[in-house]
């Protein structure tokens, strides 16, 4: 009877280990992969009504192309996963302008709420979202003073600074306009203004982010973007990512 009982009670801990061993190896697993953003998905979490912005791009999905990785770490534990072969920007009416959510992946998005007037176009609110296996934050702050991203009449040679802050985060970045170019997208032949930004950021997650955009005027968007940024703190992040635009109209 004494060897009835003890058994079980011998075996519930090994149990239990076993358990807890296969938990974190799907967690492990599942924290190193990205999940594409799908159309629907898109439209469904960040909203594209149809037609145009005010003085913007057309209101919709656009889908990019993408080549890239990043490196999500807290403390001393780090995850590195490739992008998803595909990223989605959902553009979206607001006011005197619009959102652009930029969706990398289900776990990576970045929104930006950029309002339009004379002297060009600002970004007035950021909104990042991060997670690992569904764990993590988004953060929306407003952006103090809003900086200008595209200039009314943007050409070569122009050049400006960013300075605004996040909340308890300064950044302070450089911008040129340095040439033009065409970029083929699904065969049409697009002109761009290639803009460089290379931004610094101090706080308690301090870095550095360095954006090259073929950005064309006729769409109002950027028809390629190239990322590379590291973040570090506590809460960290290292990315490097090649976007290209796969069609010249959205989805809606």
């Amino acid at each position: 009877m004494l060897r009835a009982i003890t058994r079980p009670v011998v075996l519930i801990p090994i149990i239990v280990v076993v358990l807890l061993a296969a938990a974190g190896m799907w967690f492990w697993v599942r924290a190193g992969q990205s999940t594409e953003i799908t159309t629907g998905s898109a439209l469904a979490q960040y909203g594209a009504p149809g037609g145009r912005t005010v003085a913007g791009p057309q209101a919709g999905v656009w889908t990019y192309d993408a080549h890239g990785s990043e490196t999500v770490g807290l403390g001393p534990v780090k995850v590195t996963r490739d992008l998803p072969p595909e990223a989605r920007m959902v553009v979206r009416p607001a006011g005197s302008g619009y959102w652009r959510s930029l969706a990398f992946s289900e776990e990576h998005v970045e929104r930006t709420r950029l309002a339009v007037s004379d002297a060009g176009t600002r970004a007035v609110e950021r909104s990042t979202k991060v997670t690992v296996s569904g764990l993590g934050r988004t953060d929306s702050v407003d952006l103090v003073p809003p900086p200008l991203i595209y200039p009314r009449a943007i050409a070569v040679g122009d050049q400006w600074r960013q300075r605004y802050v996040l909340r308890d985060l300064h950044v302070d970045a450089r911008v040129r306009v340095t040439s033009r170019d065409v970029v083929v997208v699904n065969g049409t032949r697009v002109p761009v203004v290639v803009i460089r930004t290379s931004g610094e950021i101090t706080g308690p997650t301090p870095g550095h982010r360095d954006d090259t955009e073929w950005y064309a005027p006729s769409l109002g968007l950027p028809v390629r973007l190239v990322i590379t940024m590291t973040v570090s703190g506590t809460a960290s992040l290292r990315m490097s990512a090649d976007l290209t635009l796969t069609s010249t109209e959205p989805v809606n």
